[in-house]
């Protein structure tokens, strides 16, 4: 029988294996080759949660030089966490706290931003008519969307945009908290919404705590519901919801592991090759708060040791496993975001991979939008530590359809800040910030073979 593992394999080559031809590669499909004219840029970076305008900060230099970046590339992307709504005429519903007023539309257009990916688990905030509405105004203003429609297909379908060197589209999705898209059965139409990327979760446990997990399942007896009767087996119980795996021989720590859904995958690989049918560059974007190591966030000087899990830098498996099959599937690059602080980066095939960007724009100073939000005095409120206000910006360039080189700027979000108006509004990292920024690259990188050298407070990757 096929353990759980090679089972997943074997869908991926199933799914990928529907499109190839023979035994050629996905990637040697010239239908699959990146295209773009020589010395195309594409500018990635974070999470951009806005609450309003940015129009107060065009004129501070700091800013302005980040924006040049943005600008300078071909193309811009980000994840658009949050929705845009007008609070003087909306009356749908409120769920929840990312929510921005109108002119933050305009800001993603001013600062350069063609492309960002929309499901994330707070696409949802303000219920399918803030989703709706926040559609309205990105096409007002022009910027492309990704990941969310009125259909299944729509969700799951690339958007595109034409720069001067080529057509780039985004195929986009989240594992984490959302209203997902679903697809028809029969006459049923199916519900939009947004692209979902259905993940399992299993707490391996290494062998020495097997018997522990065995001992509390075996106190309860079966029909409470405390466990499941078809997940009773030697090496995996079921109980209080969540699945335990006995770890392979030589795992010491516990630690999480994924399995993604088969025909989610199978969708999004499909939508993979078909938007770079259609482009000549295609970036995937997920939006996950999953990770591998179990013994919490992010840790440093000055961090307390329970702070939020949201801050682990370290990769849970199935990232890493859909990263790469959709690079195999015909991606041209791979841009993670959720957690709220930097991750790794792999190149793989000659493509970037980016496992998390980490945080561009937090204006938590306003919980909301104007009317309706509650001020925030200390705009880190619920981040008490710096690196939750430092990333960067990553610019890849192509030419003769090969990564020719990444640039990694710092940039770090005014966590200091004395004007509430100014926090979680990026600036270029000053040296000793950029210097730890790039380190903690480094080092996370450095797992996935990937070498960065820093040139100027700059960090670069030559594959």
């Amino acid at each position: 029988m096929l353990n759980r593992r090679t089972l997943l394999s074997a869908l991926m080559t199933l799914a990928l294996g529907v499109w190839a031809t023979g035994t050629a590669l996905m990637q040697q499909d010239p239908e699959l080759a990146t295209s773009v004219n020589d010395g195309f840029t594409i500018a990635m970076v974070g999470d951009l949660i806005y609450a309003h305008d940015l129009g107060h900060m065009m004129t501070d230099e700091s800013f302005a030089a980040v924006v040049e970046l943005l600008r300078n590339a071909d193309v811009a992307t980000g994840n658009l966490e949050g929705i845009i709504v007008d609070g003087r005429t909306f009356t749908g519903s409120r769920m929840g706290g990312h929510g921005a007023e109108p002119g933050a539309a305009d800001s993603l257009k001013d600062m350069g931003f063609d492309l960002v990916a929309r499901p994330n688990n707070h696409g949802n905030d303000f219920g399918p008519e803030g989703m709706a509405e926040t559609s309205v105004h990105l096409d007002r203003v022009g910027v492309q969307y990704a990941g969310v429609g009125n259909t299944y297909a729509a969700a799951r379908a690339a958007r595109f945009f034409t720069a001067s060197k080529g057509r780039v589209g985004m195929v986009a999705t989240t594992s984490t908290g959302t209203v997902p898209a679903r697809p028809g059965r029969g006459e049923w139409p199916g519900v939009g919404g947004y692209s979902n990327l259905g993940v399992t979760r299993s707490f391996m446990m290494p062998a020495g705590s097997w018997d522990a997990v065995r001992t509390v399942r075996d106190h309860f007896p079966n029909g409470t519901g405390f466990y499941a009767r078809g997940a009773n087996t030697s090496d995996h119980i079921q109980m209080l919801g969540e699945h335990f795996r006995k770890a392979p021989a030589g795992v010491t720590e516990p630690y999480y592991s994924f399995e993604m859904n088969p025909r989610d995958l199978r969708d999004l690989l499909a939508a993979v090759r078909e938007g770079k049918m259609r482009s000549d560059f295609l970036t995937v974007a997920i939006h996950s708060h999953h990770f591998r190591d179990t013994k919490g966030g992010y840790r440093g000087v000055n961090i307390p040791e329970a702070e939020h899990l949201d801050t682990n830098p370290s990769v849970a498996d199935y990232l890493e496993e859909f990263a790469r099959a959709a690079i195999d599937a015909g991606a041209d690059a791979f841009q993670g975001t959720g957690v709220h602080v930097v991750r790794g980066i792999e190149i793989y095939q000659n493509r970037p991979v980016f496992y998390g960007l980490g945080e561009f724009v937090r204006q938590r100073d306003v919980d909301g939008f104007s009317g309706l939000g509650e001020l925030r005095r200390d705009a880190c409120a619920g981040c008490p530590f710096p690196a939750k206000y430092e990333s960067f910006i990553a610019i890849s360039e192509f030419s003769g359809g090969t990564l020719r080189e990444v640039r990694l700027h710092p940039v770090e979000l005014r966590y200091d800040a004395e004007r509430m108006a100014h926090r979680g509004i990026p600036r270029i990292a000053p040296p000793e910030t950029a210097q730890r920024i790039l380190t903690r690259l480094q080092e996370l990188s450095a797992a996935y073979g990937t070498t960065i050298t820093i040139e100027d407070d700059i960090g670069v990757i030559r594959p």
